[in-house]
C-alpha cells in the first residue's frame, strides 16, 4: 500500500517550486513606475484602411510584429510584417521616437527605409503598463494593440 502524501511535504514541494521560478521562461519586465521611460520588447498587431490620397482608393491594412523600447536612448526598433490590400512585406523601422507622460499617453514616431510617409502614432498604457492601445493619426485610419514580452 503506498503512502499518504502529507500535507507538508506538499506546501514544502510548492516552496521550493517557486523558489526555483519556472525553468526555461524568461524572467518578466517590472512593471513601468508612471513616467518612467518605455523599455522592453513588445508583440503587437494592428488592423485598419489606408485612405486616400495616400492611396488611390481606401485600402485595408494589417500588421504583426514587435517594438523594442530603449529607455536610455529613448529611442524604439518596429519590426513588423504588413499586409496592404493583398501585398505582404516585413521591414525594420529606420528611425523610430516615442515619447510618454506621467498619466500613460504617449506618442511614437516612425520612419521605414525607401518609404517616404512617416507613421505617427497615439498610445496609452494599461493593465498596469504592460499592455499597449494605439491609433495611428495620419491618413491611416488604423487601431492596434501590444503586449510587453
Amino acid at each position: 500500500m503506498p503512502k499518504p502524501i502529507r500535507p507538508l511535504t506538499i506546501i514544502a514541494a510548492g516552496l521550493v517550486l517557486t523558489a526555483l521560478g519556472t525553468p526555461g521562461l524568461p524572467a518578466a519586465e517590472p512593471p513601468l513606475l508612471n513616467g518612467e521611460p518605455m523599455r522592453g520588447t513588445w508583440g503587437f498587431s494592428a488592423s485598419g484602411t489606408i485612405l486616400p490620397p495616400a492611396l488611390p482608393v481606401a485600402t485595408p491594412a494589417v500588421a504583426v510584429g514587435l517594438m523594442t523600447f530603449d529607455p536610455t536612448t529613448r529611442n524604439c526598433i518596429l519590426q513588423d510584417t504588413v499586409n496592404i490590400g493583398g501585398t505582404s512585406f516585413s521591414r525594420t523601422s529606420e528611425t523610430c521616437t516615442y515619447g510618454l507622460g506621467s498619466n500613460g499617453r504617449g506618442s511614437m514616431v516612425v520612419t521605414f527605409p525607401d518609404d517616404p510617409v512617416v507613421v505617427p502614432l497615439s498610445f496609452v498604457l494599461v493593465d498596469k503598463e504592460r499592455e499597449m492601445r494605439f491609433i495611428r493619426t495620419d491618413l491611416g485610419v488604423a487601431e492596434g494593440g501590444a503586449k510587453l514580452q
